[in-house]
């Protein structure tokens, strides 16, 4: 969606675009992500960074057939109003890289060769996908050491996004039912009956179906070319506040390092969030989602041990954002993870069945009152709505997950 871009009194010109950085263990379908965006983004340009070169990216010099030479614009150029998709960006050699200092934040591609000296235009948003140096994400690091890329690059990018290959038993027998379920409906052979298989998840009466590729193309132009938000009466004090913070913390345990620009980031990503809504003014709930997302950006760029510390010190710039049943279902599966773990060690590391993971009642009232983001009649609320029922079930005093 991207926020709004502005010009200063000075001509100075501020990016709306928003740039993201995902890094990832091997196998959890990145590529495929960028080439999703590919198809459904009104203009997109996927390259890789293994295959492409500085010029490939920015502009090169070329001489046509009559020895006369011309300037040729690279994929960032091609991307003008739309993204940027770079898969495989760590394989990128750190004098191409550099050369996206200036298109990722100025927006614009200097040349001067050969007699050309010029200026092109590249107001594109840049989603970028990396490998782990290590091969898988380790948590025991930053995240600069996880992804050798230098400090000026990460600060351009305004959130960065990590993907870890976890074992969480009920989500690997679902996503081994879905993945057996696209064969047989894909098959060049299948009936009209193989062609009608759905996964258990799509089978559940809850099941909520994705929007359609096209209604979502459709939307997002419709969004980018007739909403225009307005950063009005938001609250500049909590934001300050935040940034000082943050900026502390990250002096103090390293990570992802906090400038100026992640102000910057915070009003496009609250602009971006009112555009999704199609809102023409940005709310106290949109600055909120802003911040959450900025936070949690920083939070994974952290050591593990780092990360939960920061979690719960700046729960209560997050607690606003999340609806209060998310909190709820994330901490329930925080609980039925961690439980799981403890009984694989007391078992020598065989695995229990999921039938037999059971969190007690106590457990759930003790984290709650621990962590502090909800009172007790939320959770009281969540356990008697449609959505625990479904994915739960309540025996006395014991919690267990519905098969």
């Amino acid at each position: 969606m991207s926020g709004q871009q502005k010009i200063t009194a000075g001509k100075h010109r501020i990016r709306g675009d928003i740039n993201t950085l995902i890094v990832g263990d091997p196998g959890l379908a990145k590529s495929q992500f960028l080439k999703y965006v590919e198809q459904t983004f009104p203009r997109a340009v996927y390259t890789t960074g293994k295959g492409a070169s500085a010029v490939g990216l920015t502009a090169a010099v070329t001489r046509d057939e009559n020895g006369e030479w011309g300037l040729e614009g690279g994929a960032m150029v091609l991307a003008d109003d739309g993204m940027c998709l770079i898969d495989e960006f760590d394989k990128m050699n750190d004098n191409d890289r550099t050369s996206l200092h200036e298109a990722m934040e100025q927006q614009t591609i200097s040349v001067s060769k050969a007699g050309i000296v010029a200026t092109l235009k590249a107001r594109c948003a840049v989603v970028a996908v990396a490998n782990p140096t290590e091969g898988r994400y380790d948590p025991q690091r930053t995240f600069a050491q996880n992804v050798n890329l230098t400090d000026p690059i990460l600060s351009r990018f305004d959130i960065l996004c990590v993907l870890r290959d976890e074992a969480d038993p009920l989500q690997d027998t679902r996503l081994a039912d879905h993945v057996i379920c696209s064969h047989i409906r894909s098959h060049p052979d299948a009936s009209a009956e193989d062609k009608l298989i759905k996964p258990k998840l799509q089978q559940r009466a809850d099941h909520i179906e994705p929007i359609d590729q096209d209604l979502l193309k459709y939307y997002i132009i419709y969004a980018r070319q007739n909403v225009f938000p307005k950063v009005g009466d938001i609250d500049k004090e909590k934001l300050a506040n935040f940034y000082r913070d943050l900026r502390a913390e990250s002096f103090r345990n390293g990570g992802q390092a906090m400038t100026a620009r992640q102000i910057d980031s915070i009003v496009r990503l609250a602009e971006a969030n009112a555009r999704l809504e199609l809102r023409q003014h940005v709310l106290a709930k949109d600055l909120d989602n802003a911040i959450s997302v900025v936070l949690e950006s920083f939070i994974q760029s952290q050591k593990h041990q780092v990360a939960e510390e920061l979690r719960k010190k700046f729960s209560r710039f997050t607690s606003k954002a999340t609806p209060p049943h998310e909190q709820c279902m994330s901490l329930l599966e925080r609980l039925f993870k961690a439980k799981t773990e403890q009984m694989k060690l007391a078992r020598q590391g065989v695995a229990p069945e999921l039938a037999e993971v059971s969190v007690d009642m106590a457990d759930v009232v003790r984290q709650v009152e621990q962590d502090d983001i909800m009172d007790l009649n939320e959770a009281n609320s969540f356990l008697r709505s449609a959505r625990f029922q479904q994915n739960f079930r309540l025996e006395g005093e014991k919690i267990y997950r519905a098969l």
